[in-house]
């Protein structure tokens, strides 16, 4: 469990959506946040606004793609003394269409922006977490998609999958430190996801079923739940230790036949002479844990 109050907060895609609802929610809690975000014009009107409700705020233009960003953002975010909040928040859409056809680049971007920042954050704020020795918290943002997986973007899809992995990781990993973990896993939400993506997408914009897609897309989130309950959801989970945020209960009869569908597979060991996996073992060999297992 992590105090809110006095701690020092850093938000990945912190200019709007469930990034900006979580840094208000987090300074109404009275910590100081900084919120970064790649639009650099937006992320500042986003500190300004929470400055004037009487926050201690600082907004930062980051590319969370660029580790040599990600090192100017550390040394900015010394002036509000030590991060113990890490929100790694920002995410793009990863386009439409049949997976033989998607674009290389638009791949590689959206895993990089998915994925792979949620390395780099951890690389610039979670050492100094652990060597701190006080309650710190970080929360990663997949989504539903990445247990029950429409068919419409695989990027996106895949990218996010490996956002829960990630954070299923980390939370054995840190369990023996005063670093806590969350999983945002959100369902339709009313954020500028659609647009991001079309503003920022490395290749040309999309045609076709693709655009069709994309805009149909962008209607449906605009009917969904508000940032703002998201962000106090987010908020409470640090507090409390909650390692899921699950925020939309609607899906749990997919996430129920998802997971049925999956056990019910399992069947006959494939060599019947074999003597089964040695999990404790496994269990041992990774420091004890694996997913709140103990050895």
């Amino acid at each position: 469990m992590t105090p809110v109050a006095g701690k020092a907060a850093f938000i990945t895609g912190g200019a709007s959506g469930i990034g900006f609802a979580t840094a208000r929610a987090l300074a109404d809690k009275g910590a100081a946040v900084i919120v970064a975000d790649i639009d650099g014009a937006r992320v500042e009107d986003a500190a300004e606004t929470l400055r004037r409700a009487g926050a201690e705020a600082l907004g930062i233009r980051l590319d969370v793609t660029s580790e040599e960003d990600w090192a100017a953002a550390r040394e900015a975010a010394r002036a509000f003394g030590p991060v113990r909040i890490l929100f790694s928040n920002a995410g793009v859409g990863g386009g439409s269409g049949p997976f033989e056809q998607y674009d290389t680049d638009v791949w590689r971007w959206n895993y990089a922006v998915n994925a792979h920042a949620h390395l780099y954050a951890c690389r610039t704020f979670l050492g100094g977490m652990k060597a701190a020795g006080e309650p710190a918290h970080i929360v990663i943002t997949s989504s539903m998609v990445a247990i029950v997986p429409p068919p419409i973007s695989v990027a996106y899809i895949s990218s996010k999958f490996a956002t829960l992995g990630i954070a299923m990781a980390l939370r054995n990993e840190l369990a023996d430190s005063g670093v806590g973990v969350s999983v945002l896993m959100p369902g339709m939400s009313a954020t500028r996801i659609v647009e991001t993506t079309r503003d920022l997408r490395p290749v040309e914009v999309e045609v076709g079923q693709a655009a069709v897609t994309s805009q149909a897309m962008q209607g449906v989130l605009a009917g969904g739940m508000s940032p703002d309950r998201i962000g106090a959801r987010v908020v409470a989970a640090v507090e409390a230790g909650d390692f899921w945020i699950f925020t939309h209960p609607e899906w749990k009869a997919m996430a129920e036949l998802v997971t049925a569908d999956m056990l019910s597979a399992f069947g006959a060991s494939a060599d019947p002479d074999y003597c089964g996996d040695d999990i404790d073992g496994l269990i041992a060999a990774n420091g004890g844990r694996m997913f709140g297992a103990k050895a």
